[in-house]
């Protein structure tokens, strides 16, 4: 459950210039051998939302490893088991000691403040819900329960194109959308909250990434930044839901297939190292032909083959 790629041990410590206990005074190999933590980085936004970055000690000598200490700017940063998030919403970096009986090293914690206004707000217009049915689709969600399984994304959970398979789909079950059409990862960054509520739903179900694509033409590195960061917020605001994401449909149109199915390795190896959010593969399940006519949208049919998928996944959809 690491979030990091790791060096090796050696490596890492020629890179970073720490080392703690390497030699006695006489220049002999010390038996506790050495330590070294990777740099991290954590984001926190205009509304307080926040990710994580988990602390990786490396000891060299595995078997020698020793309870850590962390000694840090408390008004900037939290660390509890070896988990550090931001508390302070500034760009800024931070030291780390992390020290016990044998070891001492310092890493550094990068905050990074992504404001929705204003100056240094560099991505403003790409986290602009402005001309999104935001409070409509809040106004749907009052109705979430602690038994709710919640449909959120893009055009795919819009009831403008699943509402009809939902009609049937949902009588009788706890289940509700509330997709909002064209949006991207970094709108939901911005509305996930206030559309969702203080009702922590049983499950939070996403289809989002492919506008990111289409519409901004963004990077990959980017996107998949956002989406990891929208999958962190909604852990730290709803602990309790499981957290289901749809990997990203492929288009009949190709020009970022590539990009697309990227995005889709890298997130699937990343949600697999948490208990608490599941890559759910449907991409590989949707051709061509269960597609409308657009070339994007599932035909109504083709939705069984998401909500089927799901359930595989290991989702309880409760019954009312």
């Amino acid at each position: 459950m690491k979030q990091f790629y790791k060096l090796s041990a050696l490596g890492l410590l020629l890179i970073m210039g720490v080392a703690c206990a390497a030699c006695d005074g006489g220049g002999s190999e010390n038996p506790y051998g050495n330590l070294a933590i990777e740099d991290v980085k954590v984001y926190i936004n205009a509304d307080k939302n926040y990710t994580f970055a988990e602390i990786d000690p490396i000891f060299t000598v595995p078997e020698k490893a020793e309870v850590l200490t962390y000694t840090y700017d408390a008004s900037a940063l939290k660390i509890e088991n070896n988990v550090v998030t931001p508390v302070k919403r500034a760009d800024s970096t931070y030291e780390v000691t992390a020290k016990s009986e044998h070891f001492e090293t310092a890493f550094k914690v990068e905050v990074e403040y992504l404001r929705w206004t204003g100056e240094g707000a560099t991505l403003a217009d790409y986290f602009d819900v402005s001309k999104y049915p935001v409070s409509a689709r809040a106004a749907t969600c009052k109705a979430v329960n602690a038994n709710t399984t919640l449909f959120l994304g893009d055009s795919f959970l819009d009831s403008a194109f699943i509402g009809d398979y939902m009609t049937t789909y949902a009588t009788g079950k706890e289940v509700l959308n509330a997709g909002m059409s064209s949006t991207t990862s970094y709108h939901w960054e911005r509305a996930y909250k206030e559309i969702i509520g203080a009702t922590a739903p049983k499950n939070i179900v996403f289809h989002i990434g492919t506008n990111n694509f289409y519409d901004l033409r963004d990077a990959e590195e980017d996107t998949q930044e956002s989406l990891k960061r929208l999958m962190m917020y909604l852990h730290t605001s709803y602990p309790t839901s499981n957290i289901y994401w749809f990997n990203i449909t492929q288009r009949k149109d190709t020009a970022y297939a590539q990009k697309v199915t990227a995005t889709n390795t890298v997130m699937a190896n990343w949600c697999a190292q948490y208990d608490w959010i599941t890559c759910v593969d449907t991409c590989s399940k949707i051709s061509g032909g269960l597609l409308r006519n657009d070339g994007v949208h599932p035909l109504t049919e083709s939705y069984k083959v998401f909500t089927d998928a799901l359930v595989s996944a290991g989702c309880e959809i409760v019954n009312k």
